[in-house]
């Protein structure tokens, strides 16, 4: 899904479109009602991971599993253009695609998966977030930076690793159960920074790290001590991966259900105190280009 700030025309649906728009606004309207009702429940229950999954597959290839932008679409989690849309804009966008942006359409899906995916991307934008916050965030805090070793990889309020993404506004849309299955079985995480690899350089010199850019004549690296390597294919000689993967799969096991929780909430609790801040910081962003 690509949205562009420039496609403000069409707003106005006429006839049968009208009609199908507000039957999907009523399915839409049932779900809030729903989300609503059981709001002082932590699991979300399989519509809302039904939702999910039609957002990630119609979207997340663009835009990114939480919707804040990747290499072929823009930030629709939090840019102030797509706040402001409506649902019924935003569910014509859907239906419609804007061809001149590279954003195709996805009538074929009906209305009932569009539904869907408009009600997860509001979930992702913080409309109507009540997820309940489990275990204790303090000693989630402690399992991070410690058992966990998440903070190897991922930094989290400006401390942590360089090699996976920041962590700090990434709980801040998501269920517990849906933060959980992310931890337990490594869901989301790209395939080619899954793993690191060791690069040997025609001077025998050996790198450990991750591959971020490549092309046919370089190759960029980013190490285990946060430092960036641009090599020239001509002087590498070897790329091998590593066997163990550097996102565990096996949290499952090696945390108890209640360290599980506690690390669940300390992600929760980070990513609700820097939400405002980091939509502000991306309108200030958006307003200065």
């Amino acid at each position: 899904m690509r949205v562009s700030s420039s496609s403000s025309s069409g707003r106005c649906i006429h006839g049968t479109a009208a009609t199908v728009a507000c039957a999907v606004l009523s399915v839409v309207g049932a779900t809030a009602l729903a989300q609503h009702a059981s709001k002082q429940k932590a699991v979300p229950g399989p519509q809302a991971a039904e939702r999910r999954k039609a957002f990630e597959a119609t979207c997340a290839g663009c835009h990114g599993l939480d919707g804040r932008g990747g290499e072929r679409g823009p930030n629709i989690t939090t840019r102030q253009e797509v706040l402001q849309l409506s649902d019924a804009e935003t569910l014509r966008i859907l239906r419609d695609g804007i061809p001149a942006a590279g954003m195709p359409a996805f009538s074929s899906l009906g209305s009932a998966k569009l539904a869907a995916v408009l009600s997860y991307l509001r979930t992702l934008q913080g409309k109507g977030n009540t997820a309940a916050i489990p275990g204790d965030p303090q000693h989630g805090k402690a399992i991070f930076f410690g058992k966990a070793r998440c903070s190897e990889c991922h930094m989290m309020q400006g401390s942590g690793g360089f090699l996976g993404r920041d962590l700090s506004t990434y709980a801040s849309n998501l269920s517990a159960d849906e933060i959980r299955d992310s931890i337990t079985t490594a869901r989301g995480v790209d395939e080619k920074r899954r793993r690191a690899v060791m690069v040997t350089l025609r001077g025998g010199e050996k790198l450990v790290g991750v591959v971020r850019n490549e092309d046919n004549f370089s190759l960029q690296l980013l190490s285990l001590d946060g430092s960036f390597h641009l090599l020239q294919r001509s002087d590498v000689t070897q790329i091998q991966a590593q066997a163990q993967p550097l996102m565990p799969t096996d949290y499952g096991s090696t945390l108890s259900a209640a360290e599980l929780d506690d690390l669940v909430g300390y992600l929760m609790t980070v990513a609700r105190r820097e939400k405002s801040p980091q939509i502000k910081k991306s309108k200030r962003q958006d307003d200065d280009h």
